[in-house]
């Protein structure tokens, strides 16, 4: 019996040691520290990339395709307006500043009716499956873009290639100097009151029957786009 009983202070040293927490040697902590800060110094270099190369926000980038999108349509009318005033007849010119001075206030009144124009009827009417009603709904989410375009880039685009129509009428009628610079003036002053004053008898209509226009340009954007 004494040969199998071992002594009591062989025994508390084995749970001593068994209780004792495995010991970490130098080179392993040396190695997890190592790839800690390889972690930290990834971490560190990605943020700041990231702050080295700041993304566009989404008002700079519909900044630069307004902009671009006035230079082409600038082109465009200023070139029909070039050839049909310097070569076409005196009465083609005429049509062309009348069309001019319409567009310019048809794409204004547009513009308000998109801004004042309420949701809930045109998701009643694209449930209803309404011809041109989804276009409208996309109108009326984006009214600010749809109003900064029919108001600001189509009118202020009318409006200059429409003085520029209006001095070749007038070059074309008179021939005289003196002659030439009033009619000039009462000329662009007649298309200036004709534009301003139809904006303006179209601003209230557009607030009253803001649902119409919408629907009314919804269904010309039709012709050329049907969302799915």
């Amino acid at each position: 019996m004494k040969q199998h009983l071992q002594p009591k202070s062989n025994r508390t040293a084995e749970l001593a040691e068994s209780d004792s927490p495995a010991k970490i040697s130098p080179k392993d902590s040396s190695a997890n520290v190592a790839e800690e800060g390889g972690v930290n110094r990834k971490s560190k270099d990605s943020a700041e990339k990231s702050q080295k190369k700041p993304k566009l926000s989404k008002s700079a980038k519909w900044t630069i395709k307004i902009t671009i999108i006035s230079f082409v349509l600038s082109i465009v009318f200023s070139f029909i307006s070039e050839i049909t005033s310097d070569k076409a007849h005196i009465s083609i010119a005429f049509i062309l500043l009348i069309l001019l001075i319409v567009i310019s206030i048809i794409a204004d009144a547009v513009g308000v009716a998109t801004t004042s124009c309420d949701l809930a009827p045109l998701l009643a009417m694209a449930a209803r499956k309404v011809r041109g009603s989804k276009n409208a709904i996309i109108l009326v989410k984006n009214a600010e873009r749809v109003s900064n375009i029919c108001c600001d880039v189509i009118g202020d685009i009318c409006g200059i290639v429409s003085g520029a129509c209006t001095v070749a009428i007038v070059l074309k009628l008179f021939a005289d100097g003196a002659t030439n610079d009033w009619a000039t003036i009462i000329f662009s002053s007649v298309v200036a009151a004709l534009t301003v004053g139809g904006k303006a008898v179209m601003k209230g209509v557009a607030v009253k029957n803001s649902k119409e226009l919408v629907m009314f340009a919804a269904r010309l954007i039709g012709i050329f786009y049907r969302p799915k």
